[in-house]
């Protein structure tokens, strides 16, 4: 079954199961559409499709032969006259490693998606909820902040451009009280002067800006590296 592929820009397509997964833009968490399929919702990540993932994870075979090279033998030298014992040298203090920070999984977290535009809503729910976090959202930085009082979510994707309490008056709310420590990833569809941007920035809890329409992939890595979530 042919499908068409979503690469965060624009719909690619149709290609067949084999040419699909052959894709540089391909991953199992790109969304994919059948063809023929009536249903809006049908836009799921690939491994959800039985045909798409079993292609995916089937091992590619290599007729090609392994040649290894091995350095040329060298003869063994003479035993040298071992030199007299050195002092025994001062004991150097053991270092303790520091602990690797644990991995969590996806549904401990909770996301707040505060965005005006229904679609782009949707689309970033959707994306989160495929790689199990759960998520709350809200249309505007009032909304938001009014949630926090109830949510403690681990992470913030937050739009800019808003009606009533935008995204910048919204961050500036956060810097007060346990909010602050919330990382925020920011998104806009707006071509921002870079002063705008650095002032912005100077936010200690903003992360990353990201352009609309957003690029999945890009987007999921970041969201994971930051939780530190594994699936």
């Amino acid at each position: 079954m042919p499908y068409y592929l979503e690469d965060g820009q624009k719909t690619l397509g149709p290609f067949s199961v084999e040419d699909l997964v052959a894709r540089p833009e391909f991953s199992m968490t790109s969304l994919i559409f059948p063809v023929g399929a009536e249903d809006g919702n049908a836009w799921k990540p690939a491994s959800e499709y039985a045909d798409v993932a079993a292609t995916a994870q089937a091992p590619k075979n290599s007729d090609a032969p392994i040649t290894l090279t091995l350095p040329p033998r060298k003869s063994r030298p003479a035993e040298p006259i071992a030199p007299p014992p050195a002092p025994a040298p001062a004991e150097t203090p053991v270092v303790e490693p520091e602990p690797l920070r644990p991995l969590s999984l996806p549904q401990d977290h909770l996301i707040l998606i505060v965005d005006d535009d229904e679609t782009v809503r949707s689309l970033v729910e959707m994306i989160l909820k495929s790689e199990g976090y759960r998520v709350a959202t809200a249309t505007d930085g009032r909304a938001a902040a009014a949630s926090l009082a109830t949510l403690s979510p681990s992470l913030i994707v937050t739009d800019l451009m808003m009606p009533g309490v935008g995204g910048y008056e919204f961050l500036r709310s956060l810097q007060d009280g346990h909010s602050n420590k919330i990382p925020i990833i920011v998104l806009t569809a707006s071509e921002l002067d870079k002063s705008t941007v650095a002032l912005i920035r100077q936010e200690a809890n903003v992360l990353e800006f990201m352009s609309k329409p957003l690029k999945v992939t890009r987007f999921t890595t970041l969201v994971n590296k930051t939780l530190g979530t594994v699936r």
